[in-house]
């Protein structure tokens, strides 16, 4: 409950992939800020907050929503900002119109700014912003002006020209947008915020709250060897004692080269305690034997997660005085539509229906929920973590059960596309070629989950335009060809050569062959300091030579919320992809050159 001399400002969730990002950002500009869904707040002129700000969100606006928000504010007259959906909302609700379909955009995107527009007093007339939508604004309503515009969305931002309402078709609230920042505080101290905030230590916030979670029971985590477990880890270590905190490392099978002795060895090394390893490879790869769906994969992986922790449970005799610790951070919850109103991206491990039920029942403690990558690493700090811990590249729960991408050799994925011509038109003009790939792969466009095609792009004689170049080429193809959520290039001509879609599931053989040229590559990459995290995927498609494709992901980020693109020297990228050929059965090496959105950093 707030204070009552605290002056906040309440964002609207309206399901948005950056809700709560919103919330974060503003309170590191030293104003609280609370979450609610928009069916909650009542509104009005009663209502105690500063401000209001609307987020994204997945859906269309819809009559109900123009009917909820025109209810609840009738006779506010506090300074309201909406982001995407929200700008999209407020536009409708003041009697403007939307439309939508063509003018979709993802990612980086440059905007002409009114200077003299309240939202972007003192910035540059050019910024360069982050967007993700499908619909958008195409009359404004009576009163309005526009205060800012890109190439194809000619309403990128508005206000009020009699009362304090902003829309922002883009989103400020993410790193990318470089001036995000400074625009929400020029919309914060519009709200006449007094005293600042000042949050309090993240490191003690987290404890006491993973302390009162934990009650008086022994805490469980599965140690996975990654940033948020370890982190989350030392939370509980120091919430209820080393004595009371048991761990376990599930070797899958699906780790990375060495990865679990690695773990076990650096984890002894800083002195963790109360670790033990469950060798469960011939279970996992049992499980998932002939299972081509992405989703369903995850589901077994979660279950099997469990299965093997309630064994283990029972030899220690812990008896039912337990609770299991996970280290799920917002973007975990987000991409599994875990708020009221988002969508379903993908179902993470950690949010299977049995891990579910335990949430449920109040058995579960989660001590990073409300933290992004960014926030998990400065607590890991607060923590006196080791940086060399922090450092390391981010690896997914489910491992490379999700990188070795499968298909069931039934499901007809055409290798035929009417974006073809369109594509061949685009590349052309830069001196390229490519092809519409006849595999699919998850991404998020405009707070919603596709599942979609990658186009493969290629130079002629090893010569390209350069990365600017490229990357506004990649953003045009994914915002205007529908069947397309991703751009990869190879740095091999291709020519007329085809690729086979072929029968693929998880098994030793390929997990093995993934396993060598993700170990390569990473040797290759690993101390290139802007690369925050580089998945290694395989595709369920091989050459004509018969060697199998390989794609390289990786990623410029801070809070897994959006992604840039590394933008690798391309005579490196050849040598790569020349040593990726020389190991058994590898073929073709695949560079993903898209933004997150719209593609999520990992393809499954």
């Amino acid at each position: 409950m707030l204070h009552p001399l605290i002056d906040y400002v309440t964002v609207l969730d309206f399901g948005g992939q950056y809700a709560h990002l919103i919330a974060n950002r503003v309170r590191g500009l030293g104003v609280y800020c609370t979450v609610m869904p928009p069916e909650d707040f009542l509104g009005g002129p009663g209502d105690r907050a500063a401000g209001l700000i609307l987020s994204g969100g997945p859906q269309s606006v819809s009559d109900k929503h123009v009917q909820m928000m025109r209810l609840r504010l009738e006779g506010y007259r506090k300074p309201i900002l909406g982001i995407c959906f929200g700008h999209q909302l407020l536009a409708r609700l003041f009697g403007g119109q939307l439309a939508h379909g063509r003018e979709r955009q993802y990612g980086p995107t440059p905007v002409r700014c009114d200077p003299a527009a309240r939202l972007f007093a003192g910035l540059p007339a050019g910024q360069q912003v982050w967007m993700s939508h499908g619909d958008h604004v195409s009359k404004l309503p009576p009163g309005f002006r526009a205060t800012a515009s890109s190439d194809s969305c000619p309403f990128a931002a508005y206000e009020a020209e009699d009362r304090p309402v902003f829309g922002l078709q883009f989103h400020p609230e993410v790193v990318h947008t470089p001036g995000g920042s400074a625009m929400l505080g020029n919309f914060l101290s519009l709200c006449r915020i007094g005293t600042p905030w000042v949050a309090g230590s993240m490191r003690r916030r987290v404890i006491e709250q993973t302390r009162a979670a934990a009650g008086d029971s022994t805490l469980f985590l599965l140690v996975s060897g990654g940033v948020d477990s370890l982190v989350t880890l030392q939370v509980c270590i120091e919430a209820v004692g080393a004595e009371r905190v048991r761990s376990l490392h599930v070797d899958t099978g699906l780790m990375r080269l060495g990865e679990s002795d690695d773990i076990l060895k650096f984890l002894a090394a800083e002195g963790f305690r109360h670790i033990e390893i469950e060798r469960a490879e011939a279970l996992f790869l049992r499980e998932l034997a002939g299972v081509a769906d992405p989703e369903k994969k995850r589901a077994i992986i979660g279950r099997l997660f469990v299965e093997v922790l309630r064994e283990k449970l029972r030899t220690l005799d812990l008896g039912d005085h337990w609770k299991l610790a996970q280290g799920t951070i917002y973007p975990d919850t987000i991409e599994s539509g875990g708020t009221k109103n988002a969508a379903l991206i993908k179902t993470h491990h950690n949010r299977v229906p049995e891990i579910q039920a335990m949430i449920d029942r109040g058995l579960v403690v989660e001590p990073l929920r409300e933290l992004y990558k960014d926030e998990v690493r400065l607590l890991g700090r607060e923590l006196g973590l080791p940086q060399a811990l922090l450092d390391r590249h981010p690896f997914p729960g489910p491992g490379l059960g999700i990188r070795l991408l499968c298909h069931d050799g039934k499901t007809p994925v055409p290798d035929s596309f009417a974006d073809q011509p369109r594509l061949e038109k685009e590349l052309a003009a830069l001196g390229l070629r490519g092809r519409i790939l006849p595999v699919k792969s998850v991404g998020v466009q405009g707070d919603e989950r596709s599942y979609r095609h990658p186009a493969v792009v290629w130079g002629s004689g090893g010569k390209w335009p350069g990365w600017p170049a490229l990357n506004a080429c990649a953003n045009r193809l994914v915002n205007q060809l529908a069947g397309i959520n991703r751009v990869v290039i190879s740095p091999e001509e291709l020519g007329d050569a085809r690729f086979e879609l072929r029968e693929t599931f998880v098994t030793r053989e390929g997990l093995d062959r993934l396993r060598r040229v993700d170990d390569l590559l990473h040797r290759r990459i690993a101390r290139i300091p802007e690369i925050w995290q580089a998945p290694v995927i395989s595709l369920p498609l091989f050459g004509p030579d018969g060697g199998q494709v390989f794609v390289l992901r990786p990623v410029c980020s801070k809070d897994a919320m959006t992604a840039d693109v590394y933008p690798i020297d391309f005579g490196l990228l050849a040598e790569l992809a020349r040593e990726v050929r020389a190991i058994p059965g590898a073929g073709a090496l695949f560079y993903d050159i898209t933004t997150k959105p719209p593609g999520t950093i990992e393809w499954e």
